[in-house]
């Protein structure tokens, strides 16, 4: 995502297609990317005033907030509420269902939190997956391992009997006295 600075200090946004609608990022100067608030509560139909008193209010969340300088189209730079976008679906995942939403708003918010939930799953569940098989995969390789060093430990006691046996034949044949009853 590339923006640049103009002569106001303002950054020309990047837009990214959010369920059919154009959201506003822009990009600092130590390249963190931050997400405009009030386009994603315009396209969920959130009230944007409410829900920015609330990431304000959030412990988390406001003090992550920030303003940016955007310039949008032909207008005027303007500063606008932004989050990181790493903190942006824990935002809308909080969002709290109320009377006053249409049921399009609804359908929307219950639309993204599943995604929301469904990715939560897909990650730690995918994780513990993946631990679950490397444990798996561990203990068929420990199992392995003892097998082979019981077949070591037997091969090693079988060659020990056999080398015993050779050195008694050994001896046996280098004895070389005679005998009068053989």
């Amino acid at each position: 995502m590339n923006t640049q600075a103009n002569a106001t200090g303002s950054v020309k946004p990047e837009i990214v297609k959010f369920y059919g609608n154009d959201l506003i990022c822009v990009v600092d100067e130590t390249e963190q990317i931050f997400v405009v608030v009030k386009p994603i509560c315009d396209a969920l139909g959130l009230d944007s005033e409410r829900q920015i008193k609330t990431i304000s209010d959030d412990d988390v969340l406001g003090a992550e907030r920030s303003e940016q300088t955007v310039q949008v189209g032909d207008n005027q730079p303007r500063k606008m509420v932004c989050l990181p976008l790493e903190f942006v679906n824990g935002w809308l995942f909080q969002v709290k269902f109320t009377n006053t939403m249409s049921e399009e708003t609804k359908e929307k918010l219950v639309a993204y939190k599943r995604r929301c939930y469904n990715a939560l799953f897909k990650h730690f569940f995918g994780n513990m997956k993946k631990q679950l098989e490397a444990n798996k995969t561990e203990i068929k390789l420990l199992e392995d391992i003892n097998e082979i060093n019981e077949t070591i430990k037997n091969s090693n006691t079988q060659l020990k009997e056999k080398r015993n046996l050779l050195e008694k034949i050994r001896e046996e044949r280098l004895k070389n006295e005679p005998t009068l009853f053989d």
